[in-house]
C-alpha cells in the first residue's frame, strides 16, 4: 500500500532528480521510492557485514610470504604444550 508524505527537500537536488526521473522515462516518486530502497538496503547490508565481518576477513588462504611462515613456526613454543 502507498502512502503520501510531504517533506522539504533541497532545491537543487529535487531539479537533478527530474532530471534522472526524465531521461529515464519513469515518474518522480518511482525514482525517489527507489532511491531511498537502496539507500536503506545498504544500511542494512553494512549492519549484517558487521556481524560476519570476522569470518569474512579470515575465510581463505592466508596471505603471508613462505619465509614469514618458517619464521612463524620455527618460533620457540610454537609446537610446546603445557
Amino acid at each position: 500500500m502507498k502512502k503520501k508524505i510531504g517533506t522539504m527537500l533541497d532545491e537543487g537536488l529535487i531539479f537533478r532528480a527530474k532530471q534522472v526521473a526524465l531521461s529515464e522515462r519513469q515518474a518522480l516518486n518511482q525514482l525517489l521510492e527507489n532511491a531511498l530502497k537502496m539507500y536503506l538496503d545498504s544500511i542494512e547490508k553494512k549492519k549484517n557485514a558487521r556481524h560476519n565481518n570476522v569470518s569474512e576477513m579470515t575465510r581463505g588462504a592466508m596471505n603471508i610470504s613462505p619465509a614469514d611462515l618458517k619464521a612463524i613456526m620455527e618460533e620457540e613454543g610454537v609446537y610446546e604444550t603445557h
